[in-house]
């Protein structure tokens, strides 16, 4: 059956246009010079409407898009349903890095996808997986260190607070601390450094440090582009000043989910 042009792919679509665009215009140069010059005017406006409709995304467009589908899968998906999700991501993860390798948008993407992967399922490749993700961070923060509004050093902070110490892993309470005040020190009025950072100090029993930076976070604005992880993390913000309020630190985090249980402190 032949299908409509209207239906075809782009690529057929357009080369259909053009062939008839070419010859209105070689039948308008017998009609006279304005003629050909309208129809030239024509022929330039459609193939620059045409490349602006069709052109990729930039770096910034694709790491928006990757991070908002970590994000969805991450925040609104129950566990049992995260890890096929994580793993069809990754691979155009890895495509955008090669694509644009002096970004950190990649590296950190990545990183956080390899770590909320083997949150959601355990594999012989766990602990390869978290050492890949320091690494990625790593390199992130040398390339870029304020991406993503500091994101590589909340992740680092994160793994380094979180995971257990030699000879398990490269846990690092120390470590931890100087990279989540990094976060704080590039961005010092967003929810996110200060959540974790307050979270840090209530989890070392430091309750007057833990409600300067999560009264902090309560008080920061949520960010349209931001929104959904924002609101998650301004709902753990709730719980932890309540915690620290109290002098208790004994409550689970809703971001202890981004390692498997038995790394969990």
């Amino acid at each position: 059956m032949v299908r409509p042009i209207w239906e075809s792919p782009p690529n057929l679509l357009l080369w259909s246009v053009i062939h008839s665009l070419f010859i209105l215009l070689n039948r308008s140069i017998s009609l006279g010079v304005k003629t050909t010059n309208a129809l030239l005017v024509a022929l330039c406006s459609f193939f620059l409407g045409w490349s602006i409709a069709y052109a990729e995304p930039n770096a910034d467009e694709l790491a928006k898009t990757l991070n908002d589908e970590w994000g969805v899968i991450f925040y609104t998906l129950p566990s049992d349903q995260q890890a096929a999700r994580f793993k069809a991501l990754l691979p155009r993860i890895r495509q955008f890095k090669a694509k644009y390798p002096n970004r950190a948008e990649p590296l950190v993407i990545e990183a956080v996808t390899l770590c909320t992967l083997v949150a959601a399922e355990w594999s012989l490749s766990a602990l390869s997986d978290i050492e890949d993700a320091k690494d990625l961070l790593v390199k992130a923060i040398d390339i870029d260190p304020k991406a993503m509004e500091a994101a590589a050093y909340i992740a680092l902070g994160n793994l380094y607070y979180r995971l257990p110490g030699w000879p398990i892993s490269f846990g690092d309470e120390d470590l931890a601390r100087q990279y989540l005040e990094s976060a704080v020190k590039l961005f010092p009025d967003e929810v996110d450094t200060n959540y974790f950072l307050g979270d840090y100090w209530l989890g070392e029993g430091q309750y007057d440090k833990a409600l300067l930076y999560l009264e902090k976070a309560e008080k920061a604005v949520v960010r349209p582009e931001h929104e959904l992880s924002d609101r998650h993390t301004k709902t753990e913000t709730s719980k932890a000043l309540e915690a620290a309020r109290k002098r208790e630190n004994d409550r689970d985090s809703f971001f202890a989910d981004i390692l498997p249980s038995f790394f969990k402190q």
